[in-house]
């Protein structure tokens, strides 16, 4: 993938976490902000481990890289964690379905 791909990944890494905090800012009530910081925090230890991972400077273990790596519960996991951010996003600006 090479430098620039790599300084990608972690730019649109730090992108989505940015914004999952930002949604907790604006949550109103502590149980959907407690939702969004876990979530932000998953994701962002992940990613980190990962990295860690591949540059070398933590042992290796089996956490895959969110939404890059292979690994079907992994993604849905994921996927799953990011709708719940989504569905909090959603109910605090007013929409209802």
């Amino acid at each position: 993938m090479g430098f620039l791909g790599s300084g990608a990944i972690i730019v649109l890494f730090a992108v989505v976490i940015w914004r999952i905090l930002r949604i907790a800012r604006g949550c109103d009530q502590p149980y959907p902000r407690l939702l969004c910081v876990g979530v932000a925090s998953w994701f962002g230890f992940q990613a980190f481990i990962n990295i860690g991972m591949g540059l070398g400077i933590l042992p290796v273990t089996g956490l895959p890289l969110p939404f890059v790596s292979y690994g079907g519960t992994a993604i849905l996991a994921n996927m799953l964690a990011l709708g719940l951010v989504l569905g909090v996003n959603s109910r605090d600006r007013g929409f209802e379905f």
